[in-house]
């Protein structure tokens, strides 16, 4: 078995896992057991453990010494919180960090857009993407000089969850980044702090639409 093939069972177990827990069939609070899954699932135990990890990185299972991985599922509570208080927060930092880009800022700004836009998407492809988005991000708000609000953001983050889950809509947030681009070119703070304010609330609806199709 070669390493592409390895990658794509990972991602198929992955998604399988991720959708148990967001469609409800694994519940808060339950075991994850690597063996009953890789039965289940027909793979060896090592895609599940990789699986794993990166659920865990997406906050929808934790493990726990002596017990494994529990089930940690995201609610539409857990991302209409998170949500709301990054547009918040992050619009306050690209609103203070504007004035202190320099011209290299927007221009690494522009290279990373760039490389977004040209990247076709796929499941090989979205972590590659996941690191430029956040690269995009933390390169807009780095002239923030108030520490602590740059420190809220970075703690927040970017939700790892969202870009494996809403494929479908790469294009429409191609354009948000654009336009996010655009405001920063212009120069205009209060502009900047709305298109990406728009972009974080437009995420989380997409988000809890996702889910409700999963669970209807």
């Amino acid at each position: 078995m070669d390493n592409k093939e390895k990658s794509t069972i990972v991602k198929n177990v992955t998604k399988s896992l991720r959708k148990a827990i967001l469609d409800g069939t694994l519940k808060k609070g339950d075991r994850l057991i690597q063996e009953e899954w890789a039965e289940r699932l027909d793979v060896s135990r090592m895609p599940i453990r990789e699986a794993l990890t990166q659920l865990q990185i997406e906050g929808l299972v934790e493990m726990v010494p002596h017990k494994g991985a529990i089930v940690t599922p995201i609610t539409r509570d857990h991302i209409e919180e998170i949500y709301h208080t990054r547009s918040i927060l992050e619009g306050l930092a690209v609103e203070k960090s504007l004035p202190f880009l320099t011209d290299e800022d927007k221009n690494q700004l522009k290279m990373i857009l760039i490389q977004m836009e040209e990247l076709r998407l796929s499941d090989e492809m979205n972590d590659h993407y996941i690191q430029l988005n956040a690269s995009f991000h933390e390169t807009l708000r780095k002239g923030c000089p108030w520490p602590r609000v740059q420190k809220m953001v970075e703690t927040l983050g970017i939700s790892p969850i969202a870009p494996n889950l809403l494929i479908d809509h790469y294009s429409e947030t191609q354009k948000e980044h654009r336009m996010i681009y655009e405001a920063a070119l212009r120069g205009d703070p209060a502009e900047l702090k709305a298109a990406v304010q728009f972009h974080i609330m437009r995420t989380k609806n997409n988000l809890i639409q996702y889910m409700e199709m999963l669970n209807s």
